[in-house]
């Protein structure tokens, strides 16, 4: 019966790369909740979303992500055996998620968010190493920019991001049009495929095998704007 709230803030820009990396992330709640459990949810939502995320590729020694809780909603002290914990749980991984994307999105020169789904991968681990490539290829960010329906640099990066992917068990769709099929290059629209790269959110979803493994990560497109901020970084 009590109305708990969780809030955040994040900043990041340039030298974004799994994990984390030169972004700090805080969050706070006023739940009743122990440290313990608090810590057990900030790590799970990291591992979704602020560990999801590149900008450029480049990393450094400054990444943080905090939470803090003061218990003022008074509620009855959250833990796994609480009727609504799924609530908080849910609630908390889309603020995590929501500040992962936003740190993605307003990237250095970026002007596009580009989120990859994975699925069919034989495990999780498989299924983030892949996703990740996909966000994380210049080729693909600079096609994205450029809004160039080139879906041959995605199914590359699938390609070389895992040795399980099963190439004739992999569908990819971008920007919600179907460009391969089992392996197969697909007749697509390209005019409508051109229109819709130049919105701001762009999807790639991509199924490379039958197995359990799923993630999404989380990128931007590589800009004419980004050079021009990294080459005069110091002038």
């Amino acid at each position: 019966g009590k109305t708990v709230t969780i809030g955040g803030s994040a900043k990041g820009s340039g030298m974004i790369h799994p994990n984390m990396a030169t972004m700090l992330g805080f969050i706070t709640t006023d739940a009743n909740i122990d440290a313990d459990t608090l810590d057990y949810c900030l790590k799970q939502a990291t591992d979704q979303s602020f560990n999801m995320i590149t900008v450029d590729g480049d990393t450094s020694t400054n990444d943080m992500v905090l939470c803090m809780a003061n218990g003022q909603a008074n509620n009855s002290k959250i833990d796994a055996l609480h009727p609504e914990w799924h609530k908080f749980v849910y609630a908390f991984n889309f603020v995590s998620q929501y500040l992962a994307k936003s740190i993605a999105k307003d990237g250095e020169g970026a002007t596009k968010l580009v989120t990859a789904k994975v699925t069919g991968a034989p495990n999780v681990k498989e299924a983030k190493k892949i996703a990740k490539s996909i966000v994380s290829s210049n080729l693909v960010k600079t096609a994205i920019h450029g809004e160039d329906a080139n879906f041959g640099r995605i199914v590359t990066a699938i390609g070389y991001a895992s040795q399980f992917v099963e190439p004739n068990e992999t569908n990819v769709s971008f920007c919600q049009l179907p460009v391969l099929e089992q392996g197969i290059h697909l007749a697509f629209d390209e005019q409508l495929l051109k229109e819709r790269l130049t919105e701001d959110n762009i999807v790639i979803e991509a199924s490379v095998g039958n197995g359990d493994g799923e993630a999404a990560a989380y990128g931007c497109d590589l800009s004419y704007e980004y050079v021009r901020i990294n080459a005069s970084y110091r002038t």
